[in-house]
């Protein structure tokens, strides 16, 4: 069944169910309708990581855009004083680096602990792979942020499993939450590490026309 486009246009259409995600965008003040997709996140054999997550980039604006009838809304479907516009559609994908091994999101908490453990006392890259789709116009990139992590006593890493934090994250851990506190250093964007690197994506959008009414008259405050 194809998407419904809500009455009130959007700024921007999100491939991701990612909370995360919407809530990066929607602080700077677009209007995002979210489109969640469901594709195979498995690595193939030998893939490397920067292809991996470039590839579930693509393939979730590519199913994305089935659901969206195979073509962008334009704000003219519900907006005649504002025609031609042609709103972006925005997929995302996340992944932890080291040793050049994918970091997923852990299946259980022995897999967390044992991503944790791995992370712990030492470097490793998160890279977001980003796919924006605006009419017949494609933009690709890939972000990375080195993190650096210090070493856990077997006390942290047990609290850190038991609060759940990790559900659902790449790497096992949440930078924008309790994890913060094993971070030492980061070179790069944070927001890329929290899940999408907004810099870098509202540069995009803004370079293709998608976003004429950016900046908001005002930013939304930290509540």
């Amino acid at each position: 069944m194809n998407e419904e486009i809500p009455v009130a246009a959007p700024d921007l259409i999100l491939a991701s169910a990612s909370p995360r995600r919407r809530e990066l965008l929607q602080r700077v003040g677009l209007n995002v309708l979210v489109v969640p997709t469901e594709i195979d996140e498995s690595p193939r054999p030998d893939e490397r990581a920067g292809d991996y997550v470039r590839r579930m980039a693509i393939e979730k604006a590519a199913a994305a855009g089935a659901r969206l009838a195979v073509r962008a809304p334009t704000v003219s479907d519900v907006s005649p004083t504002d025609t031609g516009r042609v709103v972006s559609l925005l997929a995302a994908d996340t992944t932890v680096i080291v040793d050049g091994a994918i970091l997923g999101k852990p299946t259980d908490e022995t897999d967390a602990r044992r991503m944790l453990e791995r992370l712990a006392g030492r470097r490793h890259e998160v890279a977001t792979a980003y796919r924006i789709v605006c009419g017949a116009r494609e933009v690709d990139r890939t972000v990375t942020t080195v993190v650096a992590m210090r070493l856990l006593d077997p006390a942290e890493v047990d609290a850190y499993i038991a609060g759940g934090e990790w559900r659902g994250k790449a790497g096992g851990y949440a930078v924008q939450g309790v994890a913060a506190a094993f971070v030492t250093e980061l070179r790069g964007s944070w927001t890329n590490v929290v899940g999408l690197p907004l810099a870098e994506v509202l540069a995009d959008l803004r370079a293709l026309d998608s976003l004429p009414g950016y900046p908001p008259p005002r930013f939304s405050a930290e509540p």
